[in-house]
């Protein structure tokens, strides 16, 4: 067992580098600027010479390498290009240029990472000066987890006894209609269903004014007291919470539900039920304890969702999480809140994978770690 745990250790390493690599060469390379784009937008500035030396300034300041000084080196300046070169070569230089910046920013954002440098916000700034990564992707934190938890135990809660009593009364009216509406629930998009419940349930929409549709609390709620302060949240969480269980639900009921039927068929189920054992005891002992290893990895990868958040429902709900966060971060090019959050999500889902792979040998004993 523990080489088994220090050889999955070690393979996360190779891992994380490969996910931080292609996270930042997708980001690189995208069009665009983030430089550029932050000055535009706090200033307003549409003078492109001064626009690129002030970029150019805050470059130097956050370690990014543009990829069109690398392209300088080959054909010179562009101010003094006589004739533009053309053609194939030219596009094939100039994505080689963008490469290789990419490259060179990249050695040079892990050797800053190796220092516990995870570097300077470029969009969230303040007016005391730059936001480190770690310190946003924190405050958000608890926003997110808050809304997940909720919503994960909600999901397990029902889901597993609703899906396990559609496998045990199989084709009856129970598992007929639970299948039904199961279905129906994992076919509609989350933003359907958000957009449905803010028109119908939520306040400013055209229905019942019953739940509000911005953020998590009310104007004011640090001077609740604690029981006010969970009716407050619970409140404004309840449309939410909807829309990031009910996919997950249905999921997870459907695949409990064919997990309890395979080990039902299964020969050990047989030989339980040949032998005289009650039937309580076949399903509820033997059956139903193998059918929870498919819901073991579903828990584990669950688990750092509630660091990355819903993107979708956080940004139509306009609360402030780390799924809102990236979104913000991908629209203003900020590599160092896209890498940073890249990267303690993969550390969280490489850990949780593990544990999960521990959680297997104790679920089923004929589950060994040479």
């Amino acid at each position: 067992m523990k080489t088994y745990i220090l050889k999955r250790l070690l393979l996360m390493i190779p891992t994380l580098l490969g996910i931080t690599v292609l996270t930042y060469f997708i980001v690189r390379l995208a069009p665009g600027d983030a430089v550029e784009a932050m000055i535009r937008n706090q200033s307003g500035n549409i003078d492109p010479k001064a626009m690129k030396e002030n970029a150019q300034k805050i470059r130097e300041r956050l370690g990014l390498i543009d990829y069109h000084d690398v392209r300088d080196r080959f054909f010179g300046p562009e101010s003094s290009w006589e004739e533009k070169p053309s053609g194939v070569a030219f596009v094939a230089a100039d994505v080689a240029d963008k490469v290789a910046s990419a490259a060179v920013g990249y050695v040079h954002w892990f050797g800053r990472l190796c220092q516990g440098d995870f570097g300077e916000s470029i969009k969230f700034r303040t007016s005391g000066g730059s936001r480190n990564p770690i310190l946003l992707i924190l405050e958000r934190i608890p926003v997110t987890a808050t809304l997940n938890i909720i919503s994960e135990i909600l999901i397990f809660v029902i889901a597993i006894p609703l899906g396990f009593a559609a496998a045990r009364y199989q084709g009856k009216w129970f598992d007929r209609s639970s299948s039904f509406v199961l279905l129906a629930l994992w076919s509609v998009p989350a933003i359907l269903a958000a957009t449905v419940l803010i028109g119908y349930l939520g306040e400013g929409g055209g229905g019942i004014h019953w739940f509000p549709i911005h953020g998590l609390h009310a104007f004011g709620y640090e001077k609740l007291g604690w029981g006010a302060y969970l009716a407050d949240l619970f409140w404004h969480a309840a449309l939410p919470v909807v829309c990031l269980t009910y996919g997950g639900l249905a999921y997870l009921a459907k695949m409990g539900r064919a997990s309890l039927l395979e080990n039902l068929r299964a020969d050990y189920v047989r030989t339980a039920r040949a032998k005289g054992l009650p039937e309580e005891r076949v399903v509820y002992h033997h059956a139903l304890r193998n059918s929870l290893l498919p819901m073991i990895t579903t828990l584990v990868l669950a688990i750092p969702g509630l660091i990355g958040g819903s993107v979708i429902v956080e940004g139509i709900f306009s609360i402030q999480g780390t799924g809102l966060l990236l979104v913000e971060a991908a629209k203003a090019y900020d590599l160092p809140i896209i890498m940073t959050d890249t990267l303690l999500y993969g550390v969280l889902t490489l850990v949780f994978l593990l544990i999960g792979d521990l959680c297997y040998a104790w679920a089923d004993p004929r589950v060994r770690y040479e």
